[in-house]
């Protein structure tokens, strides 16, 4: 079942002149806006694989860094947006098809901790997924999807941009009308 198995990689680098770069000023409501050059690269990897007609799964990887120059006007209230991405990310999915047209998910995702460059630190977390979906085909060339979902199922505390909670657990719908 070789060609159930499908593997994809990504390398990327990006040197970007004139990055717009902002520092609060302490205790005043603005901020001094300047621009750096900064570079960003890493790799993405993703293996999928069906096990079962019913039954696939993916497992996907990225290593992400960046650097970026100084600057005279960097002070300790800096934050360099790319400071909230984590190094590592791991996400671990499998889709169970209940039925002709109705699939079951779940995910879950570990990012690994990351500092701001006042040393505080986020956390690492996993954060668990699920959704249900079913697809009613109306007319030969159209298609009705219907989708629940529940996000963060574990309730995990965690911030994707430091200093802002993410919501705990989440649920929702959606349809999606394709012809």
């Amino acid at each position: 079942m070789l060609e159930d198995t499908k593997f994809r990689a990504a390398f990327y680098y990006s040197d970007i002149s004139n990055y717009q770069q902002h520092n609060y000023i302490s205790g005043a409501p603005s901020a001094i806006v300047y621009n750096i050059d900064m570079i960003v690269y890493g790799v993405e990897l993703e293996l999928s694989r069906s096990f079962r007609q019913d039954l696939s799964g993916y497992l996907a990887y990225t290593y992400q860094d960046w650097n970026a120059d100084s600057h005279p006007m960097d002070t300790e209230d800096t934050h360099y947006l790319l400071q909230n991405q984590p190094k590592n990310k791991v996400v671990l999915g499998l889709n169970y098809k209940l039925w002709e047209g109705g699939v079951v998910n779940l995910n879950a995702k570990y990012m690994d901790e990351r500092y701001s460059k006042q040393d505080d630190t986020m956390k690492d977390v996993i954060i668990v997924n699920v959704g249900a979906q079913h697809t009613f085909k109306l007319s030969h060339d159209c298609e009705f999807t219907l989708k629940g979902y529940v996000n963060n199922v574990t309730d995990q505390e965690y911030q994707l941009h430091y200093g802002y909670d993410m919501p705990g657990t989440t649920a929702g719908m959606s349809v999606t009308l394709n012809f």
